[in-house]
Formats: C-alpha cells, sequence, structure tokens
C-alpha cells in the first residue's frame, strides 16, 4: 500500500514527531511504499531520508498517489488531502487542546482516531460521532530499541526530570533534594534534547515525566512519577498502568495541585517489585508491533472505504477549514510566531537544496549497503557449510571448505609476510 503521513514538523523530538518517525519506519520495513509531508523539516527529517523514505515539505514532491493518507495535525492533512483529490484520509487527534488536533471535517476523512480517551472525548465533542466510532490509537513503544534496564535497587537513588514545561521544576527539584535523589533534567524546558534517551533512561532508578516520554521510561524499567507542569497524578503502578496508558499519562490524569511535599510522598511510595511489573505490562501491550498490526487493519479499511465525492462538496469543505484555520490565524491562537514560522521555513528550503545535492551519494550508500548485506548473506552461508562439513568429522573435508581455505590462505600470507622481516 501506498501511505502518506502528515505532521506538522520533522525538525526535532516532540510525540508526534516520533510517531510518526516510528510509523513511517515500521510501515516501509513492512514492505509499503511511505512517504511523509510536513511543512516545516530538520534533523528527524534528514533521519528518515537516511531510511530510505521520501519526506517533503511540498506535496508535489510526493512521487505517488497515496491508497490513505495518515494525517497527523488537521492544517496539514487538509493540504495534503487538497492536493490529492481522489486519496481517502484517516486522521488522528493527538490532543484534547490545540486547535490543529481538532478533527477536520472533511468529507474524504474516513476515519478519526484518538490518541487517548481525552482526545477521544474531544473529538465526541466536536463532531457528535459516537465514542465507539472513534478508534483508540494508544501511543507505543519500541521495545527493541527501549530495552530493559538492570534490576532497580531497594531504593532509589538517581532520577531524572523529563520536560517540556517548566511550572513543576521547582517542586520536583526541591522533592528530590529532600529525598536524597541526584537529579539530571532533560527535555526542550532546559534547552537539552537527546537522541540517546533509550540509552540514558538506563542510568535512572526513577523518572518525572508525562505522555510518551512516560511511557518509554516505563518500558525501560524506571519508576514513573506522571507529572508536568500541568498537574500531578503520582506513581504509576501495576493497578494504575493500563487505565493511565489509555489516558496517555497524559493532562487528563494531571488532577492534583503541584507541591514538593506531594511529590515527595509519591518518592517514598517507589516500590522496585511494582515498577518491574509496571515495565513488564508496557512492553506486554504498548508494542510497536501490534500497534502497525492496528495501523495497517485501519489503512485496509479506510482504502476500502475510497467513494467518489462530490467535487464541490470537497473544495466547499476545504474553503470552510480554511475559513477558520484563518480566523484562529486572527485571534492569535497559532502557536508559533511568524518569526519562527520564517526562520523554520529558510532552514527548511536550506535543509532541502542540501539533501537535494546529496542525491547520488545516498544512492551510492544504499548500493554499498546492498553490497555489505550480499557479503554478510555469503559469509553466513559459508559458516552453516563449515559447521556441516565438521559434523562430517575428517580434515580433509574441512580443508575443501572454501572458508577453510581462505583462512588457511590468510595464515600462509601472514607467515611470509613475517618471513620477510
Amino acid at each position: 500500500m501506498r501511505v502518506l503521513t502528515t505532521n506538522c514538523a520533522l525538525r526535532g523530538r516532540s510525540g508526534s514527531e516520533i510517531v510518526t518517525i516510528d510509523l513511517a519506519s515500521g510501515l516501509r520495513q513492512r514492505g509499503h511504499e511511505v512517504a511523509v509531508f510536513a511543512p516545516l523539516l530538520g534533523p528527524s527529517a534528514e533521519f528518515l531520508r537516511l531510511r530510505g523514505i521520501t519526506v517533503t515539505d511540498r506535496p508535489e514532491d510526493v512521487p505517488w498517489t497515496p491508497d490513505v493518507i495518515h494525517g497527523h495535525h488537521n492544517h496539514v492533512l487538509a493540504s495534503a488531502l487538497a492536493h490529492f483529490r481522489d486519496s481517502p484520509g484517516l486522521f488522528v487527534c493527538h490532543s484534547a487542546a490545540y486547535w490543529f488536533d481538532g478533527p477536520p471535517r472533511l468529507p474524504r476523512v474516513k476515519r478519526i482516531c484518538a490518541v487517548d480517551e481525552a482526545c477521544r472525548a474531544r473529538v465526541v465533542a466536536e463532531t457528535g460521532c459516537p465514542s465507539d466510532e472513534i478508534a483508540l490509537l494508544t501511543n507505543a513503544v519500541d521495545t527493541e530499541l527501549f530495552g530493559p534496564r538492570g534490576p532497580l535497587p531497594a531504593q532509589p537513588a538517581r532520577a531524572l526530570l523529563l520536560a517540556k514545561n517548566t511550572a513543576h521544576v521547582a517542586a520536583v527539584r526541591e522533592a528530590a533534594r529532600q529525598s536524597g535523589l541526584a537529579l539530571d533534567e532533560i527535555g526542550t524546558a532546559f534547552g537539552r534534547e537527546v537522541d540517546d534517551l533509550h540509552v540514558q533512561l538506563r542510568n535512572y532508578d526513577l523518572v518525572f515525566a508525562t505522555a510518551r516520554m512516560a511511557l518509554e521510561a516505563m518500558a525501560v524499567g524506571c519508576a514513573v512519577v506522571v507529572v508536568d507542569g500541568r498537574g500531578l497524578a503520582g506513581l504509576a503502578t501495576a493497578a494504575t498502568v493500563d487505565e493511565w496508558r489509555n489516558r496517555n499519562f497524559g493532562v487528563s490524569l494531571l488532577t492534583r495541585p503541584l507541591s514538593a511535599e506531594g511529590i515527595a510522598a509519591e518518592i517514598a511510595a517507589y516500590d522496585a517489585a511494582d515498577a518491574t511489573r509496571v515495565s513488564q505490562r508496557i512492553r506486554e501491550v504498548a508494542t510497536l508491533p501490534a500497534y502497525l498490526d492496528r495501523v495497517e487493519a485501519l489503512h485496509r479499511e479506510v482504502a476500502g472505504a475510497r467513494r467518489l465525492v462530490d467535487p464541490a462538496e470537497d473544495l466547499r469543505a476545504t474553503g470552510i477549514f480554511m475559513a477558520q484555520w484563518l480566523r484562529r490565524l486572527g485571534e492569535g491562537t497559532i502557536p508559533e510566531n511568524f518569526d519562527t514560522l520564517l526562520a523554520a521555513n529558510k532552514f527548511a528550503a536550506e535543509h532541502r537544496v542540501v539533501v537535494d545535492e546529496n542525491a547520488s551519494l545516498r544512492e551510492q550508500r544504499t548500493a554499498l549497503q546492498r553490497d555489505l548485506d550480499g557479503s554478510a548473506a555469503r559469509v553466513a552461508a559459508m559458516e552453516v557449510e563449515l559447521a556441516t562439513i565438521r559434523r562430517k568429522g575428517t580434515l580433509a573435508e574441512i580443508l575443501r571448505s572454501p572458508l577453510a581455505a581462505l583462512r588457511d590462505q590468510t595464515a600462509a600470507w601472514r607467515q611470509r609476510l613475517f618471513s620477510r622481516k
């Protein structure tokens, strides 16, 4: 299947960007043709390009017509649907608050999904659709990448604060100080983003986080206090993890006020054995393969529901959506100011030129990788042959193995080299 996915940006490591990276990479590995359309490009876009995935800030650069458009962020999905006028769409709501995560009322959007119950409630309220018609597409974690850490200690010693906002930072710092924890901090709130979070998490016993960051920390095996600048939920436990996952460890759980005392009480509730059970549960139910299975089923459903839409109806709905977008622009509810957008678009244009200039290099790299894979396969076959011959047991047969002959020749060359010194 040909799948185009959309996202408002591919330049950092926000939750929807990570979802887009995992989605595009996973679908391509399963044999689908995949492209990504995002208006603002950066390092995350190049990361996907190096995996052989088409990424562009111009829908006209997509080399084929999609069978389905998998949309994150309504304005980007609307743009892609307008360009590919015969392609059906699927929309995923990632936030219960941001305007660009609201469900677009467009006739070719055949399925609407939500990443948690709060988002599903928003979609129901804004569309009037029954709740059971809104698919719950909860976040997943790459459990191979986010491998398990060693056993947790009986008492936590090292803690990590992962944050995108700052209202809770002072309280977390004070609670960590009172509890005798060494605290490190990562995230956009501190101007410190990392590409190896999956490695760094293994160094920590306790993590303060929400949403996808909390999910990833649990998968690694850390105890997790769900908290951010919007409020405190508490320590995730085996008794709460399933419900909290369906709420994306997010805003609908953050009902308690922020205080150092409240956070310190959650630290005191740390239980290494229970945190291990939480991790085991996440690694059982929140895997990337299971997520991709669900996505593929939704894509088949959407592609199968393709029907002709009256072009006038389609255009009228797009116009209504654009008018809504422009009103919000005038109200100042666009989350990024024009200076930021201008800088991002300038970066995207420069980035695109660099990538285009290096297209031949990427092709060479791909060819070299194919050669390397072929060589590795030949070596593996020779190793199997050698193992088979060894089971036969005769020295003469072993020496006739191509691999053994190669080793003998290497040894002879080494002996001749040393004999000349």
